[in-house]
């Protein structure tokens, strides 16, 4: 029961702290780095469809400084398009227009031409808490345009770049992405690409609207996309043929630009372009390789059940193995959360659940040693009423004081090793007290025994014990009797005593069957006594087990004393032994009334002669054996000393014969 509780009050602190951390996003940053990781472990070679004309050092060098003339777009837009791509897009803000007119009409006509350009739409905040503005191309380029596309990209809480909102506008997510326009275009947007939201989705007046929110799968670091030089292909020495059916992105890759972003797989010291990002964009769009994020209920659900695993093995590990579980289990749950978004195109925060995992062992351990101090607080109190005050020395002033059902002050001030230390001190003390009781049970046994002894053998033989006639021979004969029952009484004290202090260094291997034979040949003048006969059902071949010759030779010697006591006039007893692979079953069979159960649920404890055995019946049994209520309860000491179990059960003792009671003893075999 205490286990139960222990383990609900653990589930539900480990529940409380994953939700608490993946609500709050306290600890988003971690997420963050366990993805960046994944992304730096998934580059891949990019393909050579897609390719970048990158406004670089070298062009502004030779070209002049930034902006240049909307003529100069006008011409590398005609040589581009000559050699027929199959998507062209700028990641160049025509926001406003040029110095030069006509420049910007012959830069509209050059688009108009083309027929497959895509345009930028910039969607951005001018200042902190101001509206929301849409930029996009001047309206002769606009109008040129095949289509209009969205090149933002969304910052995390540390300035990288990691996701994209796939429609965004002013009011209602209007807009997509310049990399889905492209794709369309071209005639390469995949059937699962994210669809546009349904009409009046997202209405919000002049704020921001988004919709449709995925990570980015990045190729590799910056550089990996295919690049050619803006001035080369204004200079001719780039061929048309280099353009035949590829997708084109035109965008700054000059730091001066400052058109940089830090990505997962290049972070702050090496900057992605913004052309770059986008092209990143495009290919993981086309690919389907963009990652989605696991809604925040879902998120809670599923890192409650990764919470929960810890318990699966911790009540029942011993602490160091339940320790490393615990860590490898945290390493595991990691991987596979860095590995997800690689395999299944799916993220999912597992801060929580990490933190819930590395918890879990401090957690549960603070709770098995509140249960261990709850147990050894009882063990406290316990052993303070039962051993004497001499030994509660280490116990502080007031510790017997207490009400029910708590610890006392002074036991509640104890440390926990001084609790350890008081419990193990006081336990020895009880060991040392069992072994000088025994001890001295022994040695009364043994000094009784001896005076005992002489006193039955001088009545034996003096003569008023075999006159018949004479006046005290009765008397004589009751104290006899008396006397052989005090004799046995103490011998069984002494064998009880030996058997309970029996050790398995004290054992050797014996042959059983020749333990039977000679407990049957000391009890032989005592059946012959009594008229009853014995039959053996013992195998000639050795029996081997490991144990103590004497006790194994008075374990069967109580067994059969016991059947014959008990056997109706004339009916033989039988013994045997029933041989298994691993085990010995020595067993005990007279004709006698079968047991019940209330009877039965007794006869193996101390001083226990059958609860429902009638007055005169018992008297006249005891007086039969020398009776002591012990030889039952010292066949199961010696049986459980040697590793083996005893029981009772109404059986025949051959085919064909009637039903009696079999008494058994189940041993250990040995090799020999």
């Amino acid at each position: 029961m205490w286990r139960r509780n222990e383990i609900l009050y653990a589930a539900l602190g480990l529940l409380l702290l994953v939700w608490a951390v993946s609500a709050s996003g306290l600890l988003v940053r971690v997420d963050h780095l366990l993805f960046d990781v994944g992304q730096r472990l998934d580059w891949r070679a990019a393909p050579d469809d897609v390719l970048i004309v990158a406004i670089d050092q070298d062009s502004l060098d030779r070209l002049g400084r930034w902006p240049w003339s909307r003529d100069v777009h006008s011409r590398l837009l005609a040589t581009v398009c000559a050699g027929r791509p199959k998507a062209i897009g700028f990641d160049i803000a025509f926001s406003e227009p040029g110095e030069d007119a006509a420049a910007d009409a012959m830069l509209g006509a050059a688009v108009a031409a083309c027929g497959n350009v895509v345009l930028p739409l910039v969607i951005e905040n001018p200042r902190m808490g101001g509206q929301v503005l849409e930029s996009g191309p001047i309206p002769p380029l606009a109008r040129a345009a095949a289509a209009l596309g969205r090149v933002g990209v969304n910052l995390d809480e540390d300035g990288i770049a990691r996701s994209v909102d796939t429609w965004e506008g002013v009011g209602r997510p209007a807009w997509p992405l310049m990399a889905r326009e492209l794709l369309r275009l071209a005639g390469q947007l995949p059937a699962d690409a994210p669809p546009p939201p349904v009409d009046g989705a997202g209405e919000a007046g002049d704020l921001l609207a988004r919709d449709g929110n995925r990570r980015l799968n990045f190729i590799g670091p910056a550089g990996s996309v295919a690049r050619i030089s803006f001035a080369q292909v204004l200079n001719g020495k780039m061929p048309p043929e280099t353009f035949a059916g590829k997708i084109v992105l035109v965008g700054a890759t000059a730091v001066g630009l400052s058109d940089f972003f830090p990505t997962p797989v290049s972070a702050q010291g090496h900057p992605m372009p913004g052309v770059e990002v986008q092209a990143n964009l495009l290919l993981a769009m086309r690919d389907g390789r963009l990652i989605r994020i696991l809604p925040l209920p879902a998120t809670l659900a599923l890192g409650a059940l990764l919470a929960l695993v810890p318990l699966l093995w911790l009540p029942r590990l011993m602490p160091l193995p339940g320790l490393l579980a615990s860590v490898a289990w945290v390493f595991l749950l990691g991987g596979a959360c860095i590995f997800l978004p690689v395999l299944a195109r799916l993220w999912f925060p597992p801060t929580g659940a990490l933190i819930a995992g590395l918890s879990a062992f401090p957690l549960w351990s603070w709770r098995r040693l509140e249960a261990a101090r709850r147990h050894l607080d009882s063990e406290l109190m316990r052993l303070q009423a039962i051993l004497p005050a001499s030994l509660l020395n280490g116990v502080p002033n007031g510790a017997s004081t207490g009400t029910a059902g708590t610890a006392p002050a002074g036991v509640r001030r104890m440390g926990f090793e001084q609790r350890i230390a008081w419990v193990q001190e006081a336990q020895r003390t009880m060991r040392d007290l069992e072994v000088r009781r025994n001890e001295a049970l022994a040695f009364i046994s043994h000094d009784l025994r001896a005076p005992l002894a002489g006193a039955v053998l001088e009545l034996e033989s003096s003569p008023d014990s075999h006159c018949a006639h004479c006046s005290h021979s009765a008397q004589s004969e009751r104290l006899l009797q008396s006397l052989r029952r005090a004799h046995n009484m103490a011998q069984s004290f002494v064998s009880l005593a030996r058997a309970e202090m029996l050790e398995a260094r004290q054992m050797r291997d014996l042959d059983l069957g020749a333990v039977l034979h000679q407990a049957a040949d000391e009890l032989y003048p005592f059946a012959r006594k009594l008229g009853v006969t014995v039959v053996r059902q013992l195998p000639d071949d050795p029996v081997w087990v490991v144990g103590d010759f004497d006790l194994l030779e008075r374990m069967a010697i109580n067994l059969l004393q016991n059947a014959l006591t008990h056997s109706p006039p004339g009916a033989p007893v039988t013994f045997g032994l029933d041989l298994q692979a691993e085990e010995a079953r020595f067993w005990v069979h007279n004709r006698g009334a079968c047991l019940r159960r209330e009877q039965i649920a007794g006869l193996f404890q101390r001083f226990s002669r059958g609860n429902e055995e009638k007055a005169e019946e018992r008297a006249e049994n005891a007086n039969r054996a020398g009776s002591t209520g012990l030889g039952l309860y010292f066949v199961r000491i010696v049986a459980e000393r040697h590793g083996g179990s005893v029981g009772v059960d109404c059986a025949g003792a051959a085919p064909g014969e009637g039903m009696g009671v079999r008494f058994w003893v189940r041993l250990k075999r040995s090799a020999g």
